[in-house]
């Protein structure tokens, strides 16, 4: 009978959830149930018997068999687990017998407690924002129910926050989705709702676990729409400060204009146009060549504003314009004390300036030989060494280069180096004169009026078809800036709206194309008679047939054009 009770109550034993290990007095292990096996992962047959300390290296029960005292709920980490155990002695007749120990796995219910803990700690926080922010601000369940609103939104919606919640969102919050966005799931960004006869801007937004709509959050973003106009505001003149200050900031680093500065849409400056937006596009030495006033510096500054390196300074120097001796402080700047005069600190160089950006070298062509040297060592190295320094500094720019002038006939007499002649032109650009694109010379005068008017604040001029054909005669061998000089001088001279030829200066009118005729070959006699008669003719058309204009044109007196008019057998019968 004590045999079938040991039995069932080692049946029992095993039927607990908990482990139960009990050792001797000599701390060998006496008992030792399925659930002690399944927890710490040792066979029943291989514990039996054996020392407590070699199956259990780090357990507290050998305490209890020293001291004779219990413990109770102390945590115990078994490999990578934690159990939860209560120590207590064995006593027979009064003499300590040995040690039992229930214990119990507690790996998960610790990992739930510390997220449960989590959870407690994030809910206090947003119910402390919810109750001190000042937000209005409500969270719902996927059925619609109120389990969170601020205090600051109960009170305008004329309730409290126990009172809120546990109802639900439709009978606390007037014409409110908060509820329907908990069932679809589909956020509802920048909605107008009205409330309490206020029309305010809300944010509703699913709350999801997983996959799964749990509920659904909402924020009035702006109490009243007319914050959202104010803001708007706001934001359109920072904006519009933003754009002032970048607009400043370019024009104050120097590039000042774009391809659509650029004026005509002939075909030769078409392409030279074309030629330079590739050019942009790279960050290659590019050359501009063209005769002077052409508008060298005008493509130099497009090619910077549309490249990479728009952001950074637009650097310029005119190498004709800066005597021989200060040429070089001014590319490469000097140290403090570099000479007599020397700036205190020293002076950085246009090389230095132009650091992450663009420098322009107008007439290179002009350029020194000795100076040409150090210039090719500023492409090749991409670095400056200042007068008076002992140290070379790390440039980073792109070089445009400008001329006028022949290179190819200036490297044939030795007064440009011919390396340096290949180091710039690398990507060359033909700007065309003025005589070569004559089709644009109207729309390039409409803009110069505009810009004469503009700047002087007198109404705009007009150009008569006479004043047109003449300045599309002429040759301009100052090109572009030249046209723009004969159209301030005439604007000058007019009374009117309209440009006569009378306000332009005498030597164009010469140009009338249809007052031109070539001349007959012959003797030199003949030849001069044609041209005098031909400058007379063209006198007479431009001023309408005014003897007294025609005169003050070709600057001689009324009574030697009549002379004049009837030695070319020119009529004299209208009197003016």
């Amino acid at each position: 009978m004590p045999e079938r009770s040991g039995d069932f109550l080692g049946v029992i034993l095993d039927s607990l959830s908990s482990g139960v290990l009990a050792i001797d007095r000599d701390a060998n292990i006496i008992v030792f149930n399925d659930a002690a096996a399944r927890i710490l992962g040792v066979p029943k047959e291989s514990a039996l018997g054996k020392p407590l300390l070699s199956i259990v290296p780090n357990s507290g029960l050998v305490n209890v068999l020293r001291t004779g005292a219990p413990e109770v709920g102390r945590p115990q980490p078994i490999g990578s687990r934690t159990v939860m155990t209560n120590r207590s002695p064995i006593f027979r007749d009064g003499a300590l017998a040995g040690a039992v120990s229930i214990f119990q796995d507690i790996t998960e219910t610790e990992k739930i407690s510390r997220e449960l803990d989590s959870t407690k700690v994030l809910v206090h926080t947003l119910e402390e924002v919810l109750a001190g922010a000042g937000e209005w601000m409500v969270v719902v369940d996927a059925s619609g129910v109120i389990t969170m609103i601020s205090e600051a939104y109960a009170e305008f919606n004329g309730v409290t926050v126990s009172g809120a919640i546990g109802k639900h969102v439709t009978d606390v919050i007037e014409n409110t989705r908060m509820h329907i966005v908990a069932r679809s799931g589909v956020a509802e960004l920048g909605e107008t709702q009205a409330i309490r006869g206020r029309d305010v801007i809300v944010n509703r937004i699913p709350l999801k676990d997983g996959d799964r709509v749990v509920g659904a959050y909402g924020r009035v973003v702006f109490k009243d729409v007319a914050q959202l106009r104010q803001l708007a505001g706001k934001l359109n003149l920072l904006e519009s400060k933003v754009r002032y200050y970048e607009e400043e900031l370019t024009h104050l680093r120097g590039a000042k204009y774009t391809f659509d500065s650029i004026v005509g849409s002939g075909p030769s400056i078409t392409a030279a146009m074309e030629e330079a937006r590739r050019a942009s596009r790279t960050d290659s030495t590019v050359l501009l060549r063209g005769e002077t006033g052409t508008g060298k510096e005008l493509f130099a500054h497009a090619i910077h504003a549309a490249g990479q390196r728009r952001s950074g300074p637009f650097i310029k120097l005119n190498c004709a314009a800066v005597p021989a001796e200060l040429l070089e402080s001014e590319l490469f700047g000097y140290e403090e004390g570099a000479f007599t005069g020397a700036k205190k600190g020293g002076k950085a160089g246009k090389f230095e300036l132009a650091q992450g950006g663009t420098f322009f070298l107008d007439e290179i062509g002009d350029m020194p030989l000795p100076m040409q040297a150090k210039l090719l060592r500023v492409l090749q190295e991409r670095e400056v060494e200042r007068i008076g320094g002992t140290s070379s500094r790390q440039v980073d720019l792109r070089i445009i280069a400008a001329t006028g002038r022949h290179l190819e006939e200036l490297v044939g007499n030795g007064t440009f180096r011919t390396d340096l002649y290949y180091r710039v032109h690398v990507i060359p650009v033909h700007i065309p004169p003025l005589r070569e694109r004559r089709e644009d010379v109207g729309e390039i005068a409409e803009h110069f009026l505009s810009k004469i008017s503009s700047d002087s604040g007198e109404p705009k001029r007009r150009l008569s078809d006479e004043v047109l054909a003449i300045l599309r005669s002429h040759g301009w061998p100052g090109n572009v800036r030249e046209l723009q000089n004969v159209l301030e001088r005439a604007v000058a001279m007019s009374r009117g709206d309209v440009l006569l030829p009378e306000h332009l200066p005498p030597h164009l009118l010469r140009a009338v194309t249809d007052a031109v005729k070539e001349v007959v070959p012959g003797s030199l006699a003949s030849a001069k008679a044609e041209t005098e008669r031909n400058a007379i003719l063209a006198a007479l058309k431009a001023s309408g047939g005014n003897k007294s204009r025609a005169a003050d044109l070709l600057r001689i007196h009324r009574v030697k054009l009549y002379e004049k008019m009837k030695r070319h057998g020119i009529p004299t019968s209208r009197e003016n």
